[in-house]
């Protein structure tokens, strides 16, 4: 009966007791936590310098993109002008094919005209005196009357 009476005093022990083991399993569990945080300090570490390279490497990208737009942006300009000047080009070449046309129908038509004075050259050709000595008109004049003189 004596140990039922006291049963109650012997709770706040039991109590005690298993405090001292949570606090003991507290303290293996603080020093396998130490390890772990000395272990992954040491895994950021090149993770770190990592990221302090990029943000260097970084820092300068604004400049760089600000720098490429102004090259796109005078690229842009350089090819507007250059499509400009092959629109004029191309309007210059068509003006030339319309003045080659032009001066290819000029020559074909010179080229009739000297014909007809070739062919009217020889008719005259051949009405001037020969190494006979008489062209087809004395020979007409003789051969209707004789001499005019």
């Amino acid at each position: 009966m004596i140990d039922t009476l006291l049963s109650p005093l012997r709770l706040p022990e039991r109590a005690l007791e298993a405090l001292g083991q949570i606090v003991e399993d507290l303290g293996g569990l603080r020093e396998e936590m130490g390890g772990l945080r000395e272990e992954m300090a040491g895994d950021l570490r090149p993770m770190r310098t990592d990221m302090a390279v990029m943000r260097e490497s970084t820092s300068r990208l604004p400049e760089g993109i600000e720098k490429i737009e102004q090259a796109v942006t005078g690229l842009s300009a350089t090819l507007d002008a250059i499509d400009q000047g092959v629109a004029k080009v191309h309007a210059d070449i068509s003006g030339l094919n319309a003045q080659v046309e032009t001066l290819g129908k000029r020559v074909e038509a010179m080229e009739r005209t000297v014909d007809a004075m070739r062919g009217s050259v020889e008719n005259v050709i051949k009405d001037l005196p020969g190494a006979s000595g008489a062209g087809v008109v004395s020979r007409v004049r003789d051969a209707i009357g004789g001499d005019t003189n």
